[in-house]
């Protein structure tokens, strides 16, 4: 059975209005859909923890909330009446998390259900079905134009310290070759962003402890994500507003790197979007291992 999982489709644009020094822009932007195991509308533990990231943002006015739209989806299995029921409940208990989880009811302005009417695709197989049972959830975003021309942060982020000396792990490299791909472990970013989370530096420093070591080592960062349609070649990056988010994920990586010492020109970085994918996706474990970060071996 496939898990519910949460994918993200990006859509954006811009609503000007003057009003003094109020805000004057708003932004339609991401629209996050939700997908449900067959004939269900239950969410499970995995589609939770996504969920729960989304809020933390939410909550942390990363995302500063407007209004959201919920609009429920079926496959075409079953008649219009049924799938018209279950769209709606996965649409209802979408708006229940939130509610539960200290979103504002009044935040919800509508829950749709279209059931069978709109699929993505022609339902012919299972991956295919699976992509239109979804809820889609849809953020008005109101921002400032200073907002709009600056990277969304967290919080401030420090300056990373300079190593002067190696400590700690360093990869094993003897049995590399030139044009050899080394996958990095456990480098996790903030969904939708290329702002890297705090529990992976520690595997990010074996990295640099390894670029420190070896001082003739020159690497290329190549950054992957999942998840995408067939017409996107990237994801957005929810801090930039640009659809190049392996681009930016492995240029963090770069820049981590050259913050703490490791010498610009020995390193080149590069976005490869959905292009590579290891693996078919179809479970949430199939997706987290196209969405990775590669290093290859331009020299030793």
């Amino acid at each position: 059975m496939h898990k519910l999982v949460v994918a993200i489709l990006l859509l954006m644009f811009c609503r000007a209005s003057g009003q003094g020094n109020q805000l004057v822009q708003q932004v339609l932007s991401p629209v996050f859909v939700v997908h449900f195991d067959y004939n269900s509308y239950q969410i499970n533990a995995e589609a939770k923890r996504h969920l729960d990231s989304l809020l933390y943002l939410m909550k942390h006015e990363t995302l500063r909330v407007g209004q959201i739209s919920i609009v429920g989806h079926c496959d075409s299995i079953g008649s219009n009446e049924y799938n018209d029921a279950l769209s709606q409940k996965r649409g209802q208990v979408i708006k229940s998390y939130f509610t539960a989880h200290g979103i504002n009811d009044s935040l919800v302005t509508s829950v749709i259900s279209f059931g069978k009417r709109k699929p993505l695709n022609n339902n012919l197989d299972s991956l295919k079905r699976y992509n239109n049972r979804r809820v889609e959830i849809i953020f008005t975003l109101a921002i400032s134009p200073e907002r709009n021309t600056k990277p969304i942060e967290l919080s401030a982020k420090a300056p990373a310290p300079l190593l002067d000396s190696v400590k700690g792990p360093t990869l094993d490299i003897s049995k590399l070759q030139v044009n050899d791909l080394l996958e990095l472990k456990n480098i996790n970013f903030y969904p939708n962003r290329h702002i890297i989370m705090h529990e992976s530096k520690p595997n990010l420093a074996v990295l640099l402890n390894t670029m420190l070591a070896n001082k003739t080592l020159r690497i290329q960062i190549r950054g992957h994500v999942c998840c995408l349609p067939d017409y996107q070649a990237d994801a957005m990056d929810q801090d930039t507003y640009t659809e190049d988010l392996s681009l930016q994920r492995a240029k963090e990586i770069y820049l981590y790197l050259v913050d703490n010492g490791v010498e610009p020109e020995r390193m080149t970085f590069v976005g490869l979007g959905g292009k590579y994918p290891k693996v078919r996706e179809i479970t949430e474990s199939d997706k987290t291992q196209n969405r990775r970060v590669e290093i290859k071996i331009l020299s030793k």
